[in-house]
């Protein structure tokens, strides 16, 4: 399983999101206490550091 992205739940709760490398299936994982926020943070800030799109202006 691959970290691709984290999520806010309604609760204001992160959660991790996994993809499988095999099958390909998507699955959220509830975020630990222990887990390392500087990596949670670069996971969150990853769609603004690299649009999907071009950004000329």
């Amino acid at each position: 399983m691959e970290p691709i992205a984290v999520w806010v739940r309604p609760d204001e709760e992160w959660a991790l999101v996994h993809r499988c490398g095999t099958c390909r299936v998507v699955r959220l994982n509830r975020v630990a206490g222990d887990d390392n926020e500087m990596a949670l943070l670069s996971l969150a800030a990853r769609p603004m550091a690299r649009p999907p799109f071009p950004v000329d202006r």
